[in-house]
C-alpha cells in the first residue's frame, strides 16, 4: 500500500474488504491447481487496492486536496454486525480481538443456512431496510423480521461455539 492510502485506510480495511468480496464470489472461484485459491484471492487484493487508489485520487475526493476530518468516522458492516450480536459486551479487550472476530464471523456466516446468510447479507452487510429486503426476499416486514431474529440467534450460536471473540477473557 502506498503512503496516500496508508494515510486513510488501514490494512484491515482493504483486508475486510477482500474477506467480504470472497465470501460474496466464493461460487465462482474456479479450482486449477493447488496455488488457484491464494492467486484468486492475491486478485481481489489487488483490484481492492486499485479501486482504493483509485477512490482517493479521483478529482471529488483527491487526498492532496483535502482537508482533515475530526476523529469519531463511522464503523464498518461487519463491526456494526459484530455490535448486534454482542450489544452487551463492551469490554476493553473486545476492541483488541475485533479483527479475530471479523475472520471468524465470515465462517459462521458460511456455515448459516441460505436464507439466514440472504438476511445477513442484506440487512447487516448491505445496509438495506426492512422493506427492501422483504421485497428482495419476497417475503412480509414482520416474517423478515422474525428471519432475521433467528438468523441473528444461530449467527451468535455459532460464534460462541468456534471461541468467544468478543468478551473479556
Amino acid at each position: 500500500m502506498d503512503r496516500a492510502i496508508l494515510a486513510k485506510l488501514e490494512p484491515e480495511d482493504i483486508l475486510q474488504q477482500v474477506y467480504l468480496e470472497v465470501f460474496r464470489q466464493i461460487d465462482r472461484f474456479e479450482y486449477r491447481g493447488p496455488d488457484s485459491f491464494l492467486n484468486w484471492v492475491l486478485t481481489i487484493l489487488e483490484n481492492k487496492l486499485i479501486d482504493a487508489r483509485r477512490a482517493l485520487h479521483c478529482q471529488a475526493r483527491d487526498v492532496d486536496r483535502e482537508v482533515p476530518a475530526q476523529a469519531g468516522g463511522g464503523t464498518e458492516s461487519y463491526w456494526d454486525l459484530l455490535d448486534q450480536l454482542y450489544a452487551d459486551s463492551a469490554t476493553p479487550s473486545r476492541a483488541v480481538r475485533r479483527e479475530e472476530a471479523v475472520g471468524a464471523l465470515l465462517a459462521c456466516i458460511a456455515r448459516l443456512s441460505d436464507s439466514h446468510q440472504k438476511v445477513i447479507r442484506l440487512r447487516f452487510l448491505e445496509g438495506r431496510s426492512l422493506d427492501e429486503v422483504a421485497d428482495r426476499l419476497g417475503k412480509t416486514r414482520g416474517a423478515v423480521v422474525a428471519l432475521t431474529r433467528r438468523a441473528l440467534e444461530a449467527l451468535r450460536a455459532s460464534m460462541d461455539r468456534l471461541g468467544d471473540f468478543t468478551r473479556a477473557s
